[in-house]
């Protein structure tokens, strides 16, 4: 007779099938979801095969299982091999979009800081701040490299969105995605339940000693979030995407810092000719100036091609319309407004209020001593507060001048009038 089968890997099948089916769904339906052979996941409902941690975190998101289903997975007894001893290799990148165009440069410069082997040793392990502000194509730049940069990192890769721009939300920190890093590259110890971002940061490097993995950390707000996240291992790889030029992560850990500018001219009708060759935006060069040659409202400005409107009030730049036409009807995750509140939310309550004075007020470029007499304040709080406005690009900075550009003011003057309708409602 064969070895006995443990009952932790028929427990994990039979749970996940009452799942699916409880969903209504069927095996193919499950696979697609997960991105799973319909073959792999029969062999795993069936108990004939073992469930990894990232098999069980796919489907248990899938399916709605709460942590169920990975609760169940933690428990299956792992043999004693050698090949299970090893870090298995995940594959975490999002799909990236499939009309990325552009950002060349950004990519020739991801592509320079890949850790180069010399006589088959990696030496160092690079950090890279991608920075820049909300819809200018981050993201989607680092996925689109990553994809294509994946086969240099043969053990794999990890991504997390650390939620830190996100209206609302409340941001991830560094202990909560270490945890799902650790049980993600198959570390189940119970003494991890007690230990905090430092502590279990020991264990995690420890995983990556010797290992060639690209570790993207998405949507960050501070460099508390991503540095007990940073592998020392030479081969592996960090990138961080922030709204935040995080000058902490420059001077203190290293990193290199890639701005992401807008749009090339070129690349922004090179982009809507992608999107939708008959565009009356790319007859009407002023209505790409008017998106600021951002990449997501040249998008959404192209999913409303239809509408007369948008064109009129693009071309007037109308404050009051642009939040509103920037948007996709029942998404809120693309409309503009919402990715601005992310950034306005992190301000303090002084920057919040110099951000409506200054967008409803200042004209143009203007400098730290224009801002302070505007703010009437000194230049030196004032100085700090524009520094603030500036770290997360809700405002523009040149040759030690300042200023708005169309969206942004636009919404600094919606959210002074918000506040001031709070205030007039108060006083009722």
């Amino acid at each position: 007779m064969g070895a006995p089968v443990s009952v932790a890997p028929a427990e994990f099948g039979s749970a996940l099938r009452t799942l699916r089916s409880s969903q209504g769904l069927s095996l193919g339906d499950l696979a697609h979801l997960v991105n799973y052979s319909k073959s792999y996941l029969s062999r795993v409902e069936t108990g004939k095969k073992q469930p990894t941690a990232d098999l069980a975190r796919h489907c248990d998101d899938a399916l709605g299982g709460e942590g169920r289903l990975i609760r169940i997975a933690m428990s299956v007894p792992r043999r004693r091999t050698q090949a299970a001893t090893t870090t298995p290799s995940v594959r975490q990148l999002p799909r990236s979009i499939t009309d990325f165009v552009g950002r060349v440069d950004l990519l020739r410069q991801l592509d320079g800081t890949c850790p180069e082997a010399s006589d088959g040793q990696y030496r160092g392990s690079p950090l890279v701040l991608v920075d820049g502000p909300a819809g200018i194509g981050k993201t989607e730049t680092v996925l689109h490299w990553g994809h294509v940069a994946a086969e240099r990192f043969r053990d794999g890769t990890l991504f997390a969105d650390l939620n830190g721009f996100r209206q609302g939300g409340s941001p991830l920190t560094a202990e909560q995605v270490l945890r799902r890093f650790l049980y993600d590259l198959g570390e189940t110890r119970a003494d991890l339940k007690g230990m905090d971002a430092q502590q279990l940061g020991v264990p995690f490097r420890s995983l990556l000693t010797g290992k060639r993995m690209l570790i993207v950390l998405d949507n960050a707000t501070r460099p508390e979030q991503v540095r007990s996240l940073l592998p020392a291992s030479p081969g592996c790889m960090t990138v961080v995407t922030s709204r935040s030029r995080m000058p902490g992560l420059l001077a203190r850990d290293g990193a290199l810092r890639l701005q992401v500018p807008p749009m090339a001219p070129e690349e922004s009708l090179e982009l809507l000719a992608t999107l939708d060759p008959e565009s009356r935006l790319a007859q009407r060069p002023e209505y790409l100036d008017a998106c600021g040659h951002i990449p997501l409202l040249i998008r959404i400005a192209s999913r409303r091609n239809m509408n007369p409107e948008f064109y009129d009030s693009l071309y007037r730049r109308e404050s009051a319309a642009m939040l509103r036409l920037f948007s996709m009807v029942g998404d809120d995750s693309t409309s503009l407004r919402s990715l601005l509140m992310g950034s306005y939310e992190v301000l303090t309550g002084e920057a919040t209020w110099a951000f409506r004075l200054l967008g409803t007020c200042a004209e143009g470029w203007f400098t730290v001593r224009d801002a302070a007499r505007l703010l009437d304040t000194g230049q030196s709080a004032a100085e700090e507060l524009l520094s603030e406005l500036a770290d997360i690009h809700l405002l523009q900075y040149r040759d030690g001048q300042f200023a708005f550009d169309p969206v942004h003011r636009a919404f600094a003057i919606e959210r002074a009038g918000a506040v001031e309708s709070e205030r007039n409602g108060c006083q009722v």
